[in-house]
């Protein structure tokens, strides 16, 4: 207890070389519970939100350097040849660029998307031959930047076109006093509950497939600013507070109580993002049992493939995997669950990540 491998605070110690003093004390103060089990990813997210806190005006100046360095190339000039001695052309040409995080998104669920129809049409080519197709696809049925009208109150010059498909941002809104009535001042928001000065305003970006971490609020209103992005906010969530409901099938506001308290999936050493997990019952669900079965304290959310491995036995020893809460007055953490797997191992699975249970003694 109290001691981490060599490595790992080497890693630790030299990710923090470029922040400030109060920088890398707050690394220090996260990290201090959890270096034992803290994955290379979260230290260097807590690194980068570090760096926006308490230095955010390289923060900022390295956003917009990063803006400027936005590029999209095809090579057409570069196109070569299977056959030099014959001059045959080989038919392919290389792109590569720098997409803003949103922007790509956007290309990656289009492409996607067409991807999977070109599997219904009958196309048999490898998902990578099947992708670079959906690309071209989907140029083919852009009519060209005469397309990007945002003003609706023109005239139309043109039969009217499709409708364009539109950016969805969902915005979990979380407040705590210090973001209301500051810290030091008292006159609002604008002071950093952890700087305890005016600071870099940050949100957390939780889109499945994408990289998370902390992005600055001026990234999400330059996202929200799009003519054709849709801005949900969700109202804010105490996840101090319980709730509950007779039903089987939990109402939008007890999911997304459930994934703001569990931002993982809750199987040992899963990392999938709870937005797109399965709420499972830990207590099963039963027709007539007590009311209130579907509540945020009987809920966790599992990605399908170990919803399934929870659900069902193993054929080899007849078992399933097992998890509870555990409870805080017989010694075991607050706030964390123990899985028993088929074999009798257990595992303390809390939002910081996954142990043995009992841990093991030096």
């Amino acid at each position: 207890a109290g001691e981490v491998d060599v490595w790992r605070g080497r890693r630790v110690a030299q990710a923090t070389r470029t922040l400030t003093f109060e920088g890398a004390g707050f690394v220090d103060r996260h990290v201090v519970y959890v270096a034992a089990k803290a994955t290379t990813g979260d230290i260097d997210r807590l690194v980068a939100e570090a760096a926006a806190r308490f230095d955010p005006e390289t923060t900022e100046a390295e956003r917009a350097e990063a803006d400027g360095g936005r590029h999209l190339t095809i090579e057409l000039g570069d196109v070569g040849y299977a056959d030099p001695l014959t001059g045959t052309l080989r038919g392919t040409v290389d792109i590569h660029g720098t997409l803003d995080l949103a922007d790509a998104l956007d290309l990656e669920r289009t492409v996607a998307h067409v991807a999977r129809q070109l599997v219904d049409l009958g196309c048999d080519q490898d998902h990578d031959v099947r992708r670079s197709i959906a690309l071209g696809e989907i140029a083919r049925r852009c009519d060209g930047v005469a397309t990007l009208e945002y003003d609706a109150d023109q005239p139309p010059t043109q039969p009217p076109t499709p409708a364009r498909t539109r950016r969805e941002v969902v915005l979990f809104v979380h407040l705590d006093q210090a973001a209301i009535t500051g810290v030091t001042t008292g006159f609002g928001p604008g002071i950093d509950a952890c700087t305890g000065t005016t600071g870099i305003d940050l949100a957390r970006l939780d889109t499945p497939g994408a990289p998370r971490g902390a992005v600055t609020v001026e990234q999400v209103q330059a996202w929200c600013a799009s003519p054709d992005t849709t801005v949900t906010i969700k109202p804010i969530i105490d996840l101090n507070q319980h709730d509950a409901v007779n039903g089987y099938t939990p109402p939008d506001r007890i999911a997304d109580h459930v994934k703001a308290r569990w931002p993982r999936c809750v199987f040992p050493y899963c990392t999938r993002s709870s937005r797109t997990a399965d709420l499972d019952h830990c207590t099963r669900h039963g027709e007539n049992g007590p009311p209130g079965q579907t509540s945020t304290r009987n809920l966790y959310p599992l990605c399908r493939r170990h919803h399934r491995m929870k659900t069902h036995r193993e054929l080899r020893t007849g078992r399933r995997w097992t998890y509870r809460p555990t409870h805080p007055d017989n010694g075991e953490p607050p706030n964390a669950l123990i899985w028993t797997s088929p074999t009798g191992l257990r595992y303390l699975v809390d939002r910081d990540g996954t142990q043995l249970w009992p841990p093991t003694t030096t």
